[in-house]
């Protein structure tokens, strides 16, 4: 592998340049304890239950850091994900528009994941693509109920079906 162990830190990099175009800095500001929890705290959460608990996932050699066999980098990329998620989820006032959200983040998980299992960094057992894409979409719900019952969605007020 040409990325061997990098490619959690350039996830992260990614993560950090996509949220940096998208999220203006004192949105970032406000939003950092969601990232901080529902990103990161939940990745760590989630890969340590997923790999180490239940064995459904196995990472190798994809991270630089990976403290109890968790790649760190790759749950800190989440953190500016979902900066970004929740940021743009306050921007939309049509439920297409939210619906196509509530849609695009969990197939980017999708598609990260399939890029992983095709370089050889992750491995599934009893597991596949349609329940990773399930698993994120639940997550990704989760925090928009999370924000909504916060107050950080005051858009979904004024939402139209269009």
């Amino acid at each position: 592998m040409v990325l061997s162990n990098l490619a959690g830190p350039l996830l992260f990099l990614i993560g950090v340049v996509f949220m940096f175009l998208l999220v203006p800095m004192q949105r970032i500001r406000d939003l950092f304890n969601v990232g901080l929890v529902g990103g990161l705290a939940v990745a760590l959460l989630l890969i340590f239950l997923m790999q180490n608990v239940l064995g459904f996932w196995n990472f190798r050699t994809i991270d630089l850091v990976n403290p109890g066999g968790v790649p760190f980098f790759i749950a800190l990329s989440w953190l500016p994900f979902i900066i970004a998620f929740s940021h743009l989820l306050a921007q939309y006032h049509s439920t297409l528009l939210i619906t196509l959200l509530l849609l695009a983040f969990p197939l980017g998980t999708v598609l990260v994941h399939l890029i992983f299992l095709y370089s050889r960094s992750l491995a599934y057992s009893d597991w596949n693509l349609l329940l990773t894409f399930f698993v994120s979409l639940a997550i990704h719900l989760a925090l928009t109920l999370y924000l909504y019952l916060t107050g950080r969605l005051e858009n979904f007020k004024k939402a139209e079906i269009t």
